[in-house]
């Protein structure tokens, strides 16, 4: 079988493997550095002698530099090896080209060690030969393969597989054979067989069919589906292998889709437990519809933003990454007291009037939204802390983001800590005789007016926190409790204000409905169909699944 068309290229490729071994963590040898600075020599066995050392010696450190020869941005600066930079804005407010060393990455200093920037590209820039760019593009691949950086390395050995790069094969087949790591191994193995499916011999693509099927990667079918028709009318043995292993991966992708559902069905459902709880609690001892509560999620949402903010400009950048853990007790208390002071303010007085404190607490949200426009404006978004980046790839395609692990674990704990207040601790004793029987707790001292407005400001703080998550994961905008607060309601009324278990499953439920739903529905479609599930169910059971026996407040 034939590797390559050109010879040279045969031979970069036996130098390569002749030398492969893992990443060197010394600086760069000086022949490669000679090499780098022989790139631009007038004479064609200079040039290519300079290639075959980068390929022997080279390593991913060198592909910036190739990169910059080929694109015509490198400089041999009185025998130093400079990259122009894109433009930025400098001090002096002009759009220039920083130049950084080209062997070093970083920025070329004067005297007085100030960065030195360019206003146009110089005359003397040194670029590929258009011969041979082929050459360079082919070692830059290769050297990519060996990337001391194993988030890169396993991106350049699936992009090699993506492009089914027939010139890799042997590189990737050398690596494969070292027996590396799982996650490489992994993809290391992949992208061989599809490479395979295209070029290879008949053993060769039947075998690699098998190996994508049981690999069940979604990227395995897209090349199974395009060698399917590439293999239409030609091998029935081959076409057979293809359709069996697609329909091994249809199986298994069917089974990701339903994990993935189920965990973005479970983020969504933690989250509106949270806001849910502040809702249910606030109407089950009050009576009160309290239509702004989305607006204090939001209020913990901006506190969170407003926390990142200030300790981006005023603290060591070092601990920026720490920002949330005192973002999360900032939310809860300004959503709380912000809670307690509409309580004392508005909501106390139009207790036993259902209606009036809804349309006040509507003018509420209106006015809290627009008092957050005007402070903070519009659409803003935050950097997410360095330790909630990334995601954990439990199975092939079936990868979970840490953030939203984050907000599962974050959910459960305040659900966690806001059953042991209730349950455990006088200000819950005193909420829970006073939803029970309102008159008689009056009675035996219970400061029933104290208690409404803890309680109050106990339902918003946990909106605060319910909403100091949603930047990690989104944008937020004034008007963004809007959206929560309608799937809050159908969550206390399909569970029913009884129980904390009610909240939990109706928040739990709505969750994964509303994930399953919408994959095959259009967002708003999707959102009715859930509406009418819960009348019908609501037509079943009028007092959600668990019926509630407080006592609103009486007239006052």
């Amino acid at each position: 079988m034939r590797y390559f068309k050109r010879p040279f290229g045969v031979f970069l490729i036996v130098m390569l493997l002749s030398s492969l071994s893992p990443m060197s963590s010394h600086g760069m040898s000086e022949s490669v550095r000679q090499a780098l600075e022989r790139l631009h020599d007038s004479n064609k066995d200079v040039r290519q002698q300079a290639y075959e050392t980068l390929t022997r010696k080279g390593d991913a450190s060198v592909i910036p530099i190739l990169k910059a020869f080929l694109t015509g941005l490198l400089e041999n600066r009185d025998g130093e090896l400079v990259i122009y930079g894109p433009r930025v804005q400098t001090p002096q407010k002009k759009r220039e080209y920083p130049l950084l060393d080209a062997l070093t990455g970083k920025p070329v200093v004067n005297e007085k060690g100030e960065p030195q920037y360019a206003e146009e590209l110089g005359p003397a820039r040194m670029k590929a030969n258009r011969t041979e760019r082929n050459t360079i593009t082919q070692i830059i691949k290769a050297l990519a393969l060996q990337h001391s950086d194993p988030e890169k390395r396993i991106g350049a050995i699936l992009a090699a597989g993506d492009k089914a790069d027939f010139s890799l094969l042997p590189v990737l087949q050398k690596q494969l054979e070292a027996n590396p790591q799982k996650i490489t191994k992994q993809a290391l193995r992949g992208s061989v067989a599809r490479i395979l499916m295209v070029h290879g011999n008949k053993e060769e693509k039947i075998k690699a069919a098998d190996v994508l099927g049981k690999e069940g990667s979604a990227r395995a079918g897209s090349s199974l589906r395009k060698a399917l028709q590439l293999e239409a009318n030609r091998d029935p043995e081959i076409v057979s292998a293809i359709r069996d292993a697609m329909i091994r991966i249809d199986r298994y992708q069917s089974w990701i889709k339903v994990a993935q559902n189920l965990f973005s069905g479970l983020s969504l459902g933690s989250i509106l437990v949270l806001m849910a709880l502040g809702l249910a609690v606030i109407f089950g001892l009050m009576g009160v519809i309290n239509m702004a509560h989305g607006e204090f999620m939001m209020l913990g949402a901006f506190t969170t933003y407003a926390v990142s903010v200030g300790f981006r400009l005023y603290l060591p950048p070092e601990i920026y990454s720490y920002y949330f853990l005192v973002a999360v007790p900032a939310a809860f208390m300004l959503s709380a007291c912000a809670g307690w002071l509409c309580e004392w303010a508005l909501i106390r007085h139009l207790y036993g009037r259902p209606l009036e404190t809804l349309l006040a607490t509507w003018g509420l949200s209106l006015v809290l939204i627009q008092s957050v426009r005007v402070l903070f404006g519009d659409t803003l978004s935050l950097v997410p802390p360095e330790w909630l980046k990334g995601s954990l790839e439990v199975s092939t395609d079936l990868v979970f983001p840490i953030n939203r692990l984050f907000i599962i674990g974050f959910c459960t704990l305040s659900t966690l800590l806001f059953y042991l207040i209730v349950q455990r601790t006088k200000l819950g004793l005193l909420l829970r005789s006073t939803v029970q029987d309102r008159e008689t707790a009056a009675t035996l001292g219970v400061p029933v007016r104290r208690v409404d407005g803890l309680t109050f400001a106990l339902g918003t703080g946990l909106a605060g926190l319910a909403g100091c998550v949603i930047p990690l994961y989104d944008k937020i905008n004034p008007g963004m409790g809007q959206g929560y607060v309608v799937d809050s309601f159908m969550v206390v009324v399909l569970g029913g204000l009884g129980k904390l278990a009610g909240v939990i499953i109706g928040g739990m439920g709505l969750g994964f409905l509303s994930k399953f739903i919408e994959p095959f529905l259009h967002a708003v479609y999707g959102k009715t169909a859930v509406l009418a599930m819960i009348i019908v169910f609501l037509q079943w059971r009028p007092s959600g699944l668990f019926p509630s026996k407080v006592r609103l407040a009486d007239d006052q």
